[in-house]
């Protein structure tokens, strides 16, 4: 399955996306010469210099922890390009984000970010946990082993609830969430999807039998407001929400809406969600089958209108130079099969 869509890759990607392919599918050993050349020719690319050049001196990445100049974003954008968590530019981040004395230098927290932590709805604390999980620190590093506790006690702890009123409350404007109570943001799903100490047979159980029950809870609300405690001001921001639509089944009607969508970015997002789910979090495989069969037909160009591919190349593009259909195509192609490949090729 896929080798029709893996070779076409091989032929007419880029090197960092050839590099991914090697790596995530065809499991080539990173230590292999063909692997070493690929990582130095990625790190010369001009996009992935553009994203280095924003390293400080002292190892820091842009300038605040989370937004579109953040360490998450930063470092996000170079491992999607291909560069190694263990490259010295990331691990040199890392020390940053982990050096008190740095980090403080520069704006290691975001807007509500301790509001957020307070509450345990994924703050500051999260954000950079969550920043820990894609450069593969050890899982016992304390930040991380505390972030991963807590988002497996909102996972479970969802289980209490019988209904959306138990957790959340309808204002004049918004529904938000009650105080101090136990339900999974997006945050806490991803740390949990990219760690694995955590992860027992009975565990997994319980997250499984927790996020269908978050499911069928959540598949038809829409978005919930987290307002802040008195002490940290009273507004409203908006919390990292899972998208828990992202898990339902699609038809053609349901793709043709999504990416016919005003909204330019609801495709690159709707897909990213679709990467991001861990096994456990599924319930079903419906949405990553029609996706293959797209991609078996070779129906994605044809499908999906030119200004909802720029929305997409915003967000997931890879290919530097977008003039060329072909590297388009590698685009759409490669995201399509990332998402659909640790789902179905079994």
């Amino acid at each position: 399955m896929f080798e029709k869509t893996i070779n076409f890759l091989l032929e007419n990607a880029c090197v960092s996306i050839r590099y991914l392919v090697n790596w995530d599918m065809l499991k080539t050993s990173i230590n292999d010469p063909m692997m070493q050349n690929m990582q130095t020719e990625i790190l010369q690319q001009k996009t992935v210099q553009k994203y280095l050049s924003k390293q400080h001196s002292d190892g820091w990445f842009g300038d605040e922890l989370h937004g579109g100049n953040g360490m998450d974003s930063i470092i996000g954008s170079l491992l999607m390009y291909g560069v190694e968590a263990d490259s010295p530019y990331i691990q040199k981040a890392i020390k940053a984000l982990l050096t008190p004395e740095i980090a403080e230098k520069h704006k290691n927290y975001f807007a509500g970010g301790d509001a957020l932590d307070f509450d345990g709805r994924g703050g500051n604390r999260s954000v950079t946990a969550g920043i820990l999980v894609k450069a593969h620190v050890p899982e016992s590093t304390p930040l991380l082993a505390e972030e991963i506790q807590i988002a497996f006690n909102h996972l479970s702890g969802a289980l209490e609830h019988k209904s959306i009123e138990d957790f959340t409350k309808k204002g004049a404007k918004y529904r938000y969430y009650k105080p101090c109570v136990k339900f999974p943001g997006g945050n806490h799903i991803y740390i949990l999807a990219n760690t694995h100490n955590w992860q027992t047979a009975e565990s997994l159980q319980t997250a499984k039998a927790a996020m269908t029950h978050c499911y069928s809870l959540m598949k038809d609300v829409g978005y919930i407001m987290f307002r802040k405690p008195k002490e940290y001001g009273g507004s409203y921001v908006g919390p990292f929400n899972y998208d828990w639509n992202s898990l339902n089944n699609i038809d053609m009607t349901d793709f043709q809406n999504i990416v016919n969508n005003q909204y330019h970015f609801a495709f690159g997002f709707w897909l990213r969600n679709l990467i991001e789910h861990p096994e456990w979090v599924l319930q079903t495989t419906q949405s990553y089958e029609f996706l293959a069969e797209l991609l078996e037909e070779d129906k994605l160009m044809k499908i999906i209108p030119d200004n909802t591919k720029e929305g997409f190349r915003h967000l997931l593009g890879i290919e530097p130079y977008w003039k060329n259909k072909t590297a388009v195509n590698c685009d759409l192609t490669f995201a399509v099969l990332k998402t659909c490949w640790p789902v179905l090729a079994k």
